[in-house]
């Protein structure tokens, strides 16, 4: 029996595992196949998810597919999502307390932090669980009338901690600790590894803490970041942006999967690779020479540098490179919808962000958006040529297509957490997009505490599609095909990067004073100077405000 003489009911159980991408793509191949999947509303969530970036992964038998009511309430909602987001109108409104400390987000929980003690140490985690309202109209920060929390918090943590990073699929937060030790020659850090919900010793990792002794000097202080991706986390400590170092362990046996290797910012690029940024010394106890600075990535398996990815400037000053956490399961999400979608990694994208000395600019910083799976495959295509270690990607043969740099004063409020998918959150100037190819020449912002919201969407398939220009009550939406030039200065010379991965913006209207901009799922949250604001695009039955309820 051929393909072609199964029951529909079978051809699209099949189709179920397929991409959207692939199965856009059966629908070209006869009349049969494009009304077969033009009329099943399951594997028409798939392709218009995939449109917009998103995998389905939410809790439903992907073989069976949906119930037609709850199917066809799921595309509605993914169309609606996309409309909201075009207009940058949310649907729904959270507003929670500031506190004086660390702010992270991650899978709809939100942690503030309390200062506490003679050094202003990190003392209390408030772990703010973000549910959709409901119609008997409670606040979600409160108890509803079956005693369960909305407002998980773990209190009076005091380690002394100077930085944290969690991950709810594990239900999992990680406490940096600095040790005081009378040894002045050295700086003692232990990580501890707690329970989100009870803030116990994780029962996954075989020990309750790491303990950690930086090789640089104690004497003048360092920055931290740690980092999660899955079972791994790194500590990457930078002394005065001028020189650094980034350790990983396996945190639930802890073993050293990397023992210390000179960066001064780095992020997970995949499951085996780490992406850092360095000089060509590879001394983490060297001062850093930032007349020769580039990528290069660290193979986990292979236990050694395999790749220098070469960049258009050699300058690069207090670099520092950020994406979200791409171990991210969407367990409890802004609200119940997006927990149905995750990502397509296959658009992801990452950030950096440098100073440069040599630029035609006062206060020059710039930055830089990549492709990360354009990034990934010109590391796979580099070993054709080359198999010794590491191996030198040229920009010329990748870069241009796959990057999109944003000259100084362009883009402001960049975040650890500014990144989700394909899409970037910061602030810029409302008619920055309108200067076309002119982009180059923007004109830094009179007032540095403003500026308009702007969604950075480096999603090709809309694009690809059609979309256009479009103007909103207060939005803009503008697309980017064009491939820019940016002329810039370094060591007296003029150097020409072009760049050209296609984008759309969606700018707003009306400029914010916020500190910090955070993306997460379909939800906007910026870090403002009394409270922490979430704005979720989603549709709700009720707008919520400062816990109350409006129509």
């Amino acid at each position: 029996m051929g393909f072609s003489k199964l029951p529909s009911e079978i051809i699209e159980h099949i189709f179920l595992d397929l991409d959207p991408l692939t199965l856009a793509r059966c629908r070209a191949i006869s009349r049969e196949l494009n009304k077969l999947i033009g009329g099943s509303v399951s594997l028409q969530i798939i392709i218009e998810a995939g449109i917009d970036g998103l995998l389905v992964v939410g809790p439903h038998d992907r073989h069976l597919g949906y119930p037609f009511s709850s199917a066809k309430h799921l595309l509605d909602e993914i169309f609606r999502i996309r409309e909201a987001l075009r207009q940058f109108i949310p649907r729904s409104v959270w507003e929670t307390p500031y506190e004086p400390g660390p702010f992270e987000i991650s899978d709809g929980i939100i942690c503030s932090t309390v200062l506490g003690g003679v050094e202003e140490r990190l003392k209390s985690f408030h772990f703010n669980e973000m549910l959709a309202p409901t119609d008997e109209g409670h606040d979600p920060f409160e108890l509803d009338p079956t005693g369960k929390r909305y407002t998980r918090m773990i209190q009076d943590i005091d380690a002394g901690a100077i930085d944290l990073v969690f991950f709810t699929g594990f239900d999992l937060v990680v406490l940096l600790e600095e040790i005081i030790t009378p040894d002045i020659d050295k700086i003692d850090y232990r990580l501890h590894f707690k329970t989100i919900s009870t803030g116990v010793p994780h029962p996954e990792a075989t020990l309750p803490h790491i303990e950690y002794t930086s090789p640089l000097s104690p004497e003048i202080q360092l920055k931290t970041s740690i980092q999660l991706y899955d079972d791994m986390v790194a500590l990457l400590l930078v002394q005065e942006d001028t020189r650094g170092g980034v350790t990983v362990w396996n945190w639930k046996n802890g073993e050293v999967i990397v023992p210390c290797q000179s960066a001064l910012t780095s992020m997970f690029l995949s499951q085996d690779q780490l992406l850092l940024v360095r000089d060509s010394n590879g001394d983490p106890l060297a001062f850093t020479d930032f007349r020769n600075m580039h990528m290069v990535v660290y193979s986990i398996s292979k236990g050694c540098i395999t790749h220098r990815i070469k960049l258009p400037l050699l300058a690069l000053l207090d670099p520092f490179l950020f994406t979200y956490p791409r171990q991210t399961l969407l367990q409890i999400p802004p609200a119940q919808v997006a927990g149905k979608f995750a990502p397509d990694p296959s658009l992801d994208i990452f950030a950096l962000r440098f100073w440069t000395p040599y630029a035609n600019y006062d206060d020059a910083e710039c930055t830089v958006v990549f492709s990360t799976q354009r990034l990934l495959e010109a590391c796979k295509a580099a070993f054709v040529d080359q198999e010794q270690y590491p191996v030198d990607v040229e920009w010329s043969i990748w870069g241009p297509k796959s990057s999109r740099w944003f000259p100084p004063y362009s883009l402001s409020g960049l975040s650890e957490r500014g990144i989700h998918g394909p899409r970037l959150v910061a602030l810029t100037r409302s008619n920055a997009l309108d200067m076309g190819d002119r982009i180059g020449n923007w004109a830094s912002n009179e007032n540095d505490d403003l500026g308009n919201p702007v969604i950075l969407d480096f999603n090709p398939r809309p694009i690809l599609q059609g979309a256009t220009n479009c103007d909103f009550p207060l939005c803009r939406n503008t697309v980017v095909r064009d491939i820019w030039s940016w002329t810039i200065l370094e060591r007296e010379k003029e150097v020409v990067i072009e760049s050209g991965l296609p984008f759309r913006a969606f700018v707003h209207k009306e400029e914010w004073s916020d500190s910090d901009i955070y993306l997460h799922s379909t939800a906007l949250v910026s870090v403002m100077e009394k409270s922490n604001k979430i704005y979720s695009f989603l549709q709700h039955p009720n707008v919520w405000y400062n816990g109350k309820t409006t129509e």
